[in-house]
Parts: C-alpha cells; structure tokens; sequence
C-alpha cells in the first residue's frame, strides 16, 4: 500500500541523520585541528584569501563525504527492508520485523547488510558530499542572513534537492539491485545495462520528480529543526 515499509524508513532515517550530522561535524572538528564547528556546514576558514577559502571548501567536502560514507553502512539495511516492503505482493510480510527474519531466513546476514551496499556507498558519499557544502555555502549568503530564522528552510530544501539530482540514476540502480530476494542477485552493471536496455536514459530517472517535491520538505524541515535544536543547546 501507500504505507508499506514507512515504519522502518521513519526509524531508520531518525538514525541515519542523527549519524550523519553527528559524523559530519567530527570530521570537521578532526579536519580543522579541533576548532570548534558550530555550523554544520562548518565557517571557520572562509574570511581571508584564496588559500583559505579552497582550504575551507576541501574541509567541508571531505567531511560531508566521511558522513555519506559513515551513514552507508545504516542506510543499506533500512533501505533493504523499505525496498521489500514497498515492493511486496499479497501482504507477504505482515510487518518490517517479519521481512528482516525473512532476509536472514533466505540470505544471512549479507543479505541484509551487503544487498545493494556498493551502489549505496556510490550514491551517498557524494550525495552527502554536495548535501552539506551546498548548504554550508548557501546560509553564507547575504540572502540566507536576510531570512534569518527561516534560512534553514529554504537552503535546507535547495541542498536536499541538489543532491538528489546527481546520483538519482544510482539510487534507481540501487532499488532494483534490492528489490531481489535469494539467489535472485544480479550486479550493478548488469542492472543498469538491463534497464538501459529496457527503457533508455529515462529509465534512471524514473520518479525523480516526487523524489524531488520530497526531498525538498525532508531536508528543508531537518536543518530547520537541527538549527533549532543546536541553538538552544548553545
């Protein structure tokens, strides 16, 4: 139904956020020798020359990679389960809990963890690479400081579209590679020349616009509440 697999997408994205956010701003802490970074898309470095300013940008996405590496290691399980949910015929899993017993029933523990892991890692490292520099960028605009408290909304809603749109044909790659139940497995590759084959470029960009109208109030509502949350732990 429309709800299939929201459950585990609910739980599993509170976790992952709380692991990316977290990963990124200690890598950035790590990166910048300690220096506190309250921003989460990190300002230190960015006020005197060229050498400082590529100094700072090079900091923010290799943190903001760390977390899209860090967080694929969660996103790949819940995505799996969301995925078999989602995609499931005649109500054969009554619940999340039951489609994990029966990953691990038919497919171990790779089943579960390793299904659809490479292309997870190839779509969220840069994902999260241009997530938080965009966004790190975006609210050091004059623009952004005019909207003050509602600046994390709307770059919030702009990062979380921009990085979308760059690794979407990965992401489509990534469900059907997940969408395979036991000795169903198949390689990236030969998904995407099958799907290529099968329905052109615009295959890898089947959904993209609902994708595009979620992702924008999904993230525009996560660093509106994540600024909330570190301002009133400040």
């Amino acid at each position: 139904g429309f709800f299939g697999g929201v459950k585990a997408m609910m739980i599993g994205q509170a976790l992952i956020k709380s692991v990316a956010f977290s990963a990124n701003e200690l890598a950035l802490g790590v990166l910048m020798g300690g220096a506190a970074a309250n921003d989460v898309g990190g300002t230190a470095g960015m006020t005197g020359a060229e050498e400082a300013a590529a100094a700072s940008f090079a900091t923010l996405v290799l943190a903001a990679s760390f977390s899209g590496f860090v967080t694929s290691f969660l996103v790949a399980p819940v995505e799996r389960v969301k995925v078999m949910m989602q995609a499931q015929q005649n109500s054969l899993y009554a619940n999340e809990l039951e489609c994990i017993r029966a990953v691990l029933d038919n497919e171990g523990w790779s089943g579960l963890f390793s299904r659809g892991l490479g292309p997870t890692l190839a779509r969220e490292v840069p994902s999260y690479a241009i997530y938080f520099v965009v966004y790190g960028v975006l609210m050091q605009t004059d623009a952004a400081q005019s909207l003050g408290s509602g600046a994390p909304l709307l770059c919030g809603a702009i990062s979380g579209c921009a990085c979308w749109v760059p690794v979407y044909p990965i992401d489509v790659v990534k469900t059907l590679v997940q969408n395979t139940e036991g000795g169903e497995s198949a390689g990236s590759m030969d998904v995407a020349r099958r799907l290529y084959e099968d329905e052109g470029i615009g295959g890898f960009y089947n959904g993209l616009t609902p994708k595009m109208l979620r992702a924008s109030v999904n993230h525009a509502v996560t660093f509106w509440v994540y600024d909330l949350v570190m301002g009133a732990f400040a």
